[in-house]
This record gives C-alpha cells, sequence and structure tokens, in this order.
C-alpha cells in the first residue's frame, strides 16, 4: 500500500476547509467541518462535507469550540472512525472553528493507543498563521491554538504556514499542497539511494515544526536555503539548530544542486539523513525542529500592543456632551442625588418583555 493511500486530509473551519479542497486536486481523501453554511457552500462540490449544527460560524469566539463539538458528538464519532494512519489536520489559526475545534479534533484522533502507550495515528497538524495586519483578535486566536498544540501529547510534525509572506492566499494554500504532495508521494527510483515510505513517516511521526522547499534543476543552493528557512511559506526556524531529520531528494540520477551539509548549516544537526535520486524536482524537507516561537510571539505581542492601544483610545476618547441653557435666564440647577434614576431603553424592553410572559 502507497504511503498516499494511506492519508486523510481533515479541513477545520473556513481556512481548513480550503486547503483541504487543494488537496483534492491531488487526489487525497478527507472531509471537511465547518458550522458555517455559507464557508461550506462556497467549496462547491467537494466530498464529505460536515455542518456543526447550532453554531454558524463561530464569530472570532473560539471558546465556543466545546460547547458545539460537546453538541455535534456525530462529527466526533466520524472523526474516531478515521481509517486512515495519517491524518492532517489543517486549520487557520487566526480563525475561531478551527483555532478552537482543532485540539479536541486531534486529543480525539489521538486516543486510539498501542500497547507501549504509542499512538496508533500519525497526526500531522497544519496550522495558517494569519497576517500581521490581520485583526487584533486573530493574532490572539492563532497564540492560543499554537499554546494548545504544545501541549498535545503524542502529536506528529507541525506545519506552520506563513500567511505574511503573500496577500494571495490562494497562491499559499496552492504552493503547500504542491510541496506537501511532492513530499508525500515521491516514488522516485534510483539505483545511488532512494528515500522510501518508512523514512517518510518517520519524519512525519516526529513532532516539532516540520518545513519544506521546492525547486527545479539548477537553482541557486542559497534560495532554497532561504526558502526553506526564512522567506518561504513557513513561519522562519528558530536558530537553536535543534532538528531531527533532513530529507532531500535530488533531482538528477547522480547530480547534487545542493549537499546535506548545506542543509546542515542551516538547521543545526540531526538524528536522520534521508537521501534519494532521481526525482521530478528537487525536494527538501527538515522535521523535528522547535516550534517557531519567535515568530508566533511577535503574534502575540502584536496583539497584546494593539489592545494596549485601543483601550487607551477608549480612555481619552470618552466625551459627553456639555450641558446647553436655551434660555434667557439659567434656570435652578436640579438636585442631582436625590433625582430618581432614569429608565433605560433596555430596562423598558426587560419591562414589556416580562409584561408579556406574564399574560
Amino acid at each position: 500500500m502507497s504511503l498516499k493511500s494511506n492519508i486523510f486530509c481533515l479541513g477545520l473551519g473556513s481556512a481548513g476547509g480550503k486547503l483541504y479542497k487543494k488537496m483534492l486536486d491531488f487526489q487525497y481523501k478527507g472531509a471537511a467541518g465547518n458550522g458555517s453554511e455559507q464557508d461550506l457552500k462556497a467549496l462547491g462540490d467537494v466530498p464529505s462535507k460536515f455542518r456543526l449544527q447550532g453554531f454558524d460560524g463561530f464569530g472570532g469566539h473560539r471558546d465556543k469550540a466545546v460547547d458545539c463539538l460537546a453538541e455535534n458528538e456525530e462529527f466526533l464519532d466520524f472523526v474516531a472512525s478515521i481509517k486512515e494512519k495519517i491524518v492532517f489536520v489543517l486549520f487557520g489559526g487566526g480563525g475561531s472553528t478551527g483555532s478552537g475545534c482543532a485540539a479536541p479534533v486531534i486529543e480525539t484522533l489521538l486516543e486510539e493507543r498501542d500497547e507501549s502507550g504509542y499512538p496508533k495515528k500519525i497526526v500531522c497538524p497544519v496550522i495558517a498563521l494569519p497576517s500581521s495586519n490581520e485583526a487584533i483578535i486573530k493574532h490572539r486566536s492563532a497564540y492560543q491554538a499554537v499554546l494548545e498544540l504544545q501541549d498535545l501529547d503524542g502529536i506528529g510534525a507541525t506545519f506552520f504556514i506563513r500567511n505574511d509572506v503573500s496577500e494571495d492566499y490562494e497562491y499559499i494554500n496552492a504552493t503547500f499542497t504542491k510541496m506537501l504532495d511532492a513530499f508525500l508521494s515521491n516514488e522516485s527510483v534510483c539505483e545511488t539511494n532512494n528515500f522510501d515510505t518508512s523514512e517518510k513517516k518517520e519524519m512525519l511521526r516526529n513532532g516539532g515544526a516540520f518545513v519544506l522547499s521546492l525547486f527545479g534543476s539548477g537553482k541557486d543552493p542559497k534560495l532554497m536555503l532561504d526558502k526553506l528557512t526564512q522567506d518561504g511559506i513557513f513561519a522562519p526556524i528558530e536558530e537553536d539548530k535543534v532538528c531531527e531529520n533532513i530529507a532531500i531528494v535530488h533531482a538528477g540520477r547522480d547530480s547534487r544542486d545542493i549537499t546535506d551539509s548545506d542543509v546542515i548549516a542551516e538547521v543545526g544537526k540531526p538524528g536522520n539523513v534521508f537521501e534519494g535520486f532521481n526525482g521530478k524536482q528537487t525536494v527538501i524537507a527538515v522535521s523535528g525542529l522547535t516550534y517557531p516561537v519567535s515568530y508566533v510571539s511577535k503574534l502575540g505581542e502584536l496583539a497584546q500592543e494593539a489592545f494596549k492601544e485601543r483601550q487607551r483610545n477608549k480612555k481619552s476618547s470618552v466625551k459627553k456632551l456639555g450641558a446647553l441653557s436655551f434660555m434667557e435666564t439659567e434656570p435652578e440647577k436640579p438636585d442631582i442625588q436625590n433625582m430618581p434614576k432614569k429608565v433605560s431603553k433596555l430596562d423598558m424592553i426587560k419591562k414589556m418583555q416580562a409584561m408579556r410572559e406574564n399574560q
């Protein structure tokens, strides 16, 4: 059985649904889950769309996920019944449905364990991080989502997509899915060396961040490495030189556009180096990296600073109309302390509602 046939892609929320749709272009199995009927309709005629009943979107409140999933037991039952051994959970960190549902959905997938306590499935989150100019709540949601991912026991490799790299999210999604498919579906054969299925699974099984780079023959190695580690569609890697695995599938049968030493100089010395030849393009993959804490922390700091600025603006902009005299003589000022409290419109509405209930 090929690796590709044992993979399932689960898209959560709007961003996750769009990534799932892109994976369908490469014939992967999967499903989309969302509370928003409009978001699901926007995906068009794709298979396996689950409507989370009672929650037509979360309106930016990711904390609604617990109530939503509690009321949609059939969706979690479906998640638990996924038979494929490798599951990619796709979602937007800045959203509310995907961001909020991701952790409990991943926990559901990890529940089934072997006798040693290891998860029977390899579960790999794919989180799209919001761009720096998006709303405060999106930065806050993404920060909270990554915090939750860090605490999950037995989680596989995590892919951190950086939406800051372009305003064209369609391009980012297409680039990611193309690179992921190039990694997963590569079955090139060469007498020199081959990158096989067990090695791919090993890379996906390792926790931590995962980055990819994909290039045609003859590309500048420095450009390839920059795209892999700093300037590509993934969040910039940490500078601690911590990684577990490096894989390079070369486009040539015996030529190397880039060497493992080139990659090691950028990402650190790994436990394993896997190498293959005769690929359609050169693929570089690194797994077991430290989470991009520096980048995600900046998102949290942006949210924090924006929140503080809003609070300052609110305090400085509180203005009330002063009293104006429309008479020739100033009337005697009323005794404000002893005046009856003015009934608010909300109080009036509540009284009307109470009266209707008692009728």
